[in-house]
C-alpha cells in the first residue's frame, strides 16, 4: 500500500511539473522599449525613441509583431509617431544553467590562449551565449510627423557662412526595417537588446544646406533626402 502511495505521489508531481512547463511556454508577449535613433549622416543629431509592442509566436519559431513608437524629434522635426509591423523568427530557448555553462566554457577556452583579439572575441561570444535566444525580424513602419519645425542653423567660416535647415513636404512616412533581438529570460520576463536598420521609402525629410559668401550672396545649395536610420533599444517583455 505504501509503495502504491509513493508511486502515485511521484506520478502526481511529474504530471504537475509537465503541466507547469507547458504553461511557461507562452506564445504571446508585450514589451516596452526605449533607445536612441541615429540618422546615418554627419552633423545630424540623434533622437530618443520609445515604444510599446505586442508579439505572437508559433511553435516553429515564426511569428509577428505590432506596436506603436514615439520620437519627440526626428532630424529636428517634432513629434514622430510610428506603427512598426514585422514578421519574426526566433531560435529555441536554452535553460539558464546551460546558457551560463556555454558562456563560461567559451570565455575560459578563449582566454586560455591569451591573444588580445581572441580575448575580445571571447568576451563577445560569452555575452552572446549568455542570452536565451535570438530573434530576427523584418517589416514596415508607417508613421506620421505631426510637427512642422523648420530649424535654421548658421555656421561662419573665413569667406562666408552656411545655413542649414530641415524641410518636411508632407507628414506621412513609410520605412522598411530589419534587425535582430537578443533575449535574456527571467521567469516570464525577457530583457531585450534590439539593433535595427531603417530605410525611409518616403522622401518627406529633406536636409538643406546653403553656402553664402562674405557679401551674403548664395554660392551653392544642396538638398539631401534623409533615408537611412539606425536605432538601438533596450526593453522589458512579459510573456503570457
Amino acid at each position: 500500500m505504501s509503495r502504491l502511495i509513493f508511486i502515485s505521489f511521484f506520478l502526481f508531481l511529474g504530471t504537475n511539473f509537465s503541466l507547469y512547463a507547458q504553461q511557461q511556454n507562452k506564445n504571446d508577449e508585450v514589451f516596452a522599449t526605449v533607445g536612441v535613433n541615429l540618422p546615418m549622416y554627419k552633423q545630424i543629431d540623434n533622437d530618443v525613441i520609445i515604444g510599446l509592442h505586442y508579439g505572437h509566436y508559433y511553435p516553429n519559431g515564426l511569428g509577428f509583431r505590432a506596436g506603436i513608437q514615439y520620437t519627440p524629434t526626428i532630424v529636428e522635426l517634432d513629434n514622430y509617431f510610428g506603427i512598426p509591423l514585422a514578421f519574426t523568427y526566433r531560435t529555441g530557448s536554452k535553460a539558464a544553467r546551460q546558457r551560463l555553462e556555454d558562456a563560461t566554457v567559451e570565455g575560459i577556452t578563449t582566454a586560455a590562449y591569451g591573444v588580445d583579439n581572441e580575448l575580445r572575441n571571447g568576451v563577445g561570444t560569452f555575452l552572446l551565449n549568455l542570452f536565451d535566444r535570438m530573434e530576427f525580424f523584418a517589416g514596415l513602419t508607417p508613421g506620421y510627423i505631426s510637427g512642422n519645425s523648420r530649424m535654421d542653423h548658421f555656421a561662419s567660416y573665413n569667406n562666408g557662412y552656411t545655413e542649414t535647415w530641415v524641410e518636411k513636404p508632407y507628414g506621412f512616412s513609410l520605412s522598411v526595417d530589419a534587425g535582430f533581438c537578443l533575449n535574456y529570460t527571467i521567469w516570464r520576463f525577457d530583457l531585450k537588446l534590439m539593433p535595427i536598420f531603417h530605410y525611409n521609402l518616403t522622401n518627406n525629410i529633406r536636409y538643406h544646406k546653403n553656402y553664402y559668401n562674405d557679401a551674403s550672396e548664395l554660392v551653392s545649395n544642396s538638398i539631401k533626402p534623409i533615408r537611412w536610420f539606425f536605432s538601438f533599444s533596450g526593453g522589458l517583455a512579459y510573456h503570457f
